[in-house]
């Protein structure tokens, strides 16, 4: 039973007790229809903001729908992803919609369809998450952040995350379009990952940071190990970000847990297994082989790693600066 139907019977339930006929009465059994109408059309109108089907353009500029849309979910995301579904189920996907759409002109340049996807997420920083996972490509001002680049456009808002792929480049125009009516659909903004304001911003390269929680998605960004050393879960809010400190190039991690024996359990655990047992509070930077260096620290439930160092002074300056950052 839908929320729309429960509240409905939960109106029908109010109106018929036996109430006196005194003004009173009148005016609260009115008080109560208002209320619950008001209730009913928001619970209607955020469900239908929420179904990405509904956020489809029907026509655009000359171009219709080819066919009916198709839709997935967590069951049969593999049926329209085989190699690529494991990363939308880590960030908790919930439901694709997928809609091409055809010219209805005799046009040689722009016969090849277009394709749109809108994926829903359980939550924005699940949104923003698989947003971050590819930021590459030139900055565009459709939903919350977005990217367009060799015909492919990506944004992301709320709980969504769209993506539009023409097969000719020169069809970014009509692209950014669709885009710009779907992000006008979405009406609701979502929030950004906590995690993302405790990194420094000094240095940071722009578009670098993917925001992530568990062992397959860092696997795939930055490969540690094929165990989970880290003991990355559900539990777990993580950014790998680069930074540019004199002309080197070195990546920080931050991994926030649920508390500091955990942090410390994976702080034990990776020195133990990557670092072999070298890392302390008085000596952070490590080298692991011939002229890289990885630095680790605490600081309460968060863990902070630097990885590609070159020089021990450059490394230890990002990683205090991550510290000084979480203070």
């Amino acid at each position: 039973m839908n929320r729309a139907t429960t509240a409905f019977l939960w109106l029908e339930k109010g109106l018929d007790k036996n109430y006196s006929d005194d003004y009173s009465h009148f005016m609260k059994e009115k008080f109560l229809f208002s209320s619950l109408v008001i209730i009913l059309w928001a619970i209607n109108l955020n469900c239908a903001q929420e179904n990405p089907t509904n956020l489809l353009p029907e026509r655009k500029d000359g171009w219709v729908t080819s066919g009916k849309p198709e839709i997935y979910d967590r069951k049969n995301l593999f049926d329209y992803m085989d190699g690529g579904a494991e990363l939308y189920l880590a960030y908790d996907f919930q439901r694709l919609v997928v809609q091409r759409y055809l010219p209805d002109f005799a046009d040689s340049v722009r016969k090849n369809p277009l394709t749109v996807e809108i994926y829903q997420m359980n939550s924005s920083p699940d949104a923003y998450g698989l947003f971050s996972f590819d930021q590459e490509g030139e900055m565009v001002q459709l939903g919350q952040k977005g990217v367009y680049g060799y015909g492919l456009l990506r944004f992301w808002k709320g709980r969504f995350l769209v993506r539009i792929l023409g097969s000719q480049n020169n069809l970014k125009e009509t692209i950014l379009k669709f885009g710009l009516e779907i992000d006008q659909k979405i009406k609701t903004e979502g929030k950004l990952p906590e995690l993302l304001s405790k990194i420094p911003k000094d240095n940071q390269i722009p578009n670098s940071d993917h925001f992530f929680n568990k062992q397959i998605l860092l696997n795939n960004l930055y490969f540690l190990s094929d165990k989970n050393i880290l003991n990355l879960s559900d539990e777990t809010d993580c950014l790998l970000a680069d930074f540019k400190l004199d002309e080197q190039i070195l990546k920080l991690l931050l991994i926030e847990y649920p508390d500091s024996k955990k942090a410390n359990n994976a702080y034990e655990n990776f020195n133990k297994f990557y670092l072999k047992n070298e890392a302390s509070e008085k000596n952070k930077i490590i080298e692991i082989e011939e002229g890289k260096l990885v630095g680790m620290d605490l600081e309460k439930n968060y863990l902070l790693l630097v990885f590609e160092g070159k020089d021990k002074k450059i490394t230890l300056q990002l990683l205090d600066s991550a510290k000084s950052s979480l203070k």
